[in-house]
């Protein structure tokens, strides 16, 4: 059973039409949860408030979830400055290594008077 809410302390239930005039609040009863919902839907549903009680936090996640698609943007923004980062770190690890090498089998090269590649059978 769901009960709409029309009134609330904050007045929660119309400064969220400030967001959007077609949402309104119900509390679930079943799950004694306060729901989202938008009339303009064929599932009215939008959201399921994390909050016991209505409150300006209410406000904050609506918006926030209104916002999703940048949100999602910023996201993968982060992730490929991340993976920019890391993949650069890699560069410079792998670019120090080589160098080490050359560097060590140049002078081992030059230290055995040409008797570095020769082998002897058994």
């Amino acid at each position: 059973m769901k009960i709409l809410i029309k009134h609330d302390v904050f007045n929660i239930a119309n400064r969220i039409k400030q967001i959007n005039k077609n949402y309104f609040i119900v509390f679930n009863k079943q799950t004694n949860k306060f729901e989202v919902h938008n009339k303009t839907l064929k599932n009215t549903l939008c959201l399921v408030l994390p909050f016991k009680q209505l409150d300006v936090r209410t406000l904050t996640y609506v918006l926030k979830s209104e916002k999703i698609d940048e949100q999602f943007l910023e996201i993968e923004k982060n992730n490929k400055k991340i993976e920019n980062s890391n993949s650069n770190k890699i560069k410079d690890k792998i670019t120090y290594q080589l160098k080490e090498i050359y560097n060590y089998a140049n002078k081992q090269c030059t230290d055995f008077n040409g008797e570095a590649f020769k082998f002897e059978w058994c």
